[in-house]
């Protein structure tokens, strides 16, 4: 059986012509899993203003010549996801004004994507699908064509896969266009798949066999099992096997049994390594001179194997609980991290392995708190999770000592609470300015103007709302989204002005399904909409919207009208001042929000 392997960057991909024959599974990658853990992984590689970047292993592809084209037979999904970004960078090259350089690059894309045949007199796109499901949807978008109307499961998930990179591609482009060149540069040249050519498609499916079957193909993880074994006394054989296999049942347990290695890296950062290190290097590090140091392991091989099945039971029920997403969980500021910072997220996680192994469960939530502040404030700046992955490995070193709530409450002093206090200023500017979509998706959006509501309830003495009822409220845009047949207030210079105001987050608040629809007509800006608005807001059980009838009070003297007195939260008409001092209040109330140790970031006592 001849079989040839060759290592190449994505741009010496140019050289083939892919098929994906019509046997194969259709593209079933999701947006939030597998095309995030994509992007995160390449996000965490690139060092952003180095000339000289290091290579980076995405896996492989096995293919079989075909009159002249190759047949994928395996690596399918992740070609795919490469010619979608691909599509991503021309198009967000495409409306630019580029120079020679950017030019180059434009052009240097559009020949990896397609190619014209002298031989055929045809142009042939390089990744051609041939099963069913596709309906021409990655042909139509290599050569810029018109989506088809037809919509599979597999032409949604690329699609939303395409929309989503293109998303975060923008993110490159919007610190500038030579940041973004640098990093289509580096996905270019830069990351490599090993592509391993069989003689046949026999050959190519007992490859494939070969790589997948069960206990073939050894990662870090397989290697630490035999590394543990092989210092281990017989005695302990038993006890280790044991351990062992509750390891792979904690992991399952939360959905990570198919990715180990995450486990494996963030038990490493957190307990032992001093810094960021791959999964390719972990079983090296481990084996090194330090990591026998650090982890004693051959000593003592069945208290690392100890270590381990603790450890993977709270990376298990905290990565569960990041994803619980409702009430009633064991750990409610880690559900909260979930909103706030995504629910498939594991990065906090370094963080909340750092702390002691025997460590109570009151420790990890209270640390899970000062992160849950962390995350909103990183979230409203826009900081790529890769620096947050930086701060955390620094981090972990000082967390492995806190044995006590007050030792926590210091290292958070000593970490958090300094790096936050550097970006008040940025924070507050930020968030005067900020457009409630900034917290897409909407669930994101929910938790916000959610735990704002609760700061209010608790300064007014009302009990706190649930997520769960917080998640079941809409979306209200007090400025209507449609105004009656498109007349706009004066005071608006234009649409555009007006969609400026509409979208900030002054002019957004949670309502009850009912009452918003109840109040969809209201958009007649002729009349007097907002006090027939007002009239329905005040039947809210949220306060923060009830309150946007200036006549709404209860009792005298109570906490909630000393809070509208405090706060200036009093609107008797509304305007575009009106939502830029609500947004002002808003600021107010994220600051008394998102604490750290008890206390406001900007140090205010308000």
């Amino acid at each position: 059986m001849e079989i040839k392997a060759d290592v190449h960057s994505i741009a010496k991909l140019k050289d083939y012509f892919f098929m994906v024959p019509d046997y194969q599974r259709e593209y079933v990658w999701k947006v939030d899993d597998q095309v995030e853990q994509f992007l995160v992984d390449i996000d965490n590689e690139f060092e952003e203003g180095q000339s000289e970047q290091k290579s980076y292993f995405i896996g492989s592809i096995i293919i079989v010549e075909n009159k002249g084209r190759y047949d994928v037979i395996d690596g399918q999904q992740r070609l795919t996801t490469i010619v979608l970004t691909l599509c991503a960078f021309r198009d967000l090259l495409q409306p630019m004004e580029l120079d020679a350089k950017q030019q180059s690059y434009f052009k240097t894309i559009n020949e990896w994507l397609s190619d014209f045949d002298i031989e055929t007199d045809e142009t042939q796109i390089r990744l051609d699908l041939q099963y069913e499901e596709s309906k021409d949807f990655l042909s139509n978008l290599i050569l810029s064509k018109p989506y088809t109307d037809e919509q599979t499961t597999s032409i949604r998930r690329m699609q939303e896969a395409y929309e989503t990179i293109k998303e975060h591609m923008q993110g490159y482009l919007n610190i500038g266009a030579d940041n973004f060149t640098a990093f289509i540069r580096y996905f270019l040249s830069k990351i490599e798949l090993v592509v391993i050519k069989s003689e046949n498609l026999s050959s190519a499916l007992k490859i494939f066999e070969t790589i997948n079957q069960r206990g073939a193909g050894l990662n870090a993880m397989d290697l630490v099992k035999n590394l543990i074994f092989s210092q281990a006394q017989e005695r302990d054989f038993q006890k280790i096997k044991e351990k062992w296999k509750n390891i792979g049942a904690n992991l399952a347990a939360c959905g990570e049994d198919q990715n180990q290695l995450r486990f494996l890296r963030y038990f490493i950062m957190a307990r032992y390594y001093n810094g960021i290190i791959r999964e390719d290097e972990i079983y090296k590090w481990i084996i090194s001179t330090e990591g026998k140091e650090s982890i004693a392991y051959e000593a003592n091989p069945l208290g690392f194997a100890t270590e381990l099945e603790k450890l993977s039971k709270r990376y298990s029920k905290l990565a569960k609980a990041t994803m619980y997403q409702k009430d009633g969980g064991d750990y409610p500021a880690v559900t909260r991290i979930g909103f706030i910072n995504k629910y498939k997220s594991r990065q906090h996680l370094v963080l909340l392995l750092a702390l002691k192994v025997d460590c109570s469960k009151e420790m990890i939530e209270y640390l899970a708190s000062q992160l849950e502040s962390l995350f909103f404030y990183s979230s409203t700046l826009g900081i790529q999770a890769k620096n947050n992955e930086r701060l955390f490995s620094d981090w972990a070193g000082k967390l492995r000592e806190a044995a006590s709530e007050h030792d926590l409450a210091q290292v958070v002093n000593d970490t958090i609470l300094p790096y936050l206090k550097k970006l008040v200023g940025e924070f507050k500017q930020t968030f005067l300015n900020l457009r409630h979509y900034h917290y897409n998706p909407l669930y994101r959006q929910r938790y916000v103007l959610g735990q704002l509501e609760n700061t209010l309830r608790r300064k007014s003495g009302f009990a706190e709302l649930g997520l769960g009822l917080i998640n079941s409220l809409q979306i209200e845009h007090v400025f209507p989204q449609t105004p009656r047949d498109g007349v706009i207030s004066e005071e608006f210079d234009d649409q555009e002005d007006y969609e400026s105001t509409l979208y900030m987050l002054g002019n957004v608040t949670l309502l009850e399904g009912t009452i918003n629809q109840a109040i969809n007509n209201f958009n007649d800006m002729n009349q007097d909409w907002f006090s027939q608005k007002q009239n329905e807001y005040d039947k809210s059980n949220v306060l923060t919207t009830a309150l946007l009838n200036h006549e709404y009070s209860i009792g005298k003297n109570t906490q909630l009208n000393k809070f509208k007195d405090q706060y200036k939260y009093q609107f008797p008409k509304w305007s575009k001042a009106q939502v830029i001092a609500r947004q002002k209040i808003l600021l107010n109330l994220a600051l008394e929000t998102w604490l750290i140790n008890g206390k406001r970031i900007d140090g205010s006592h308000e």
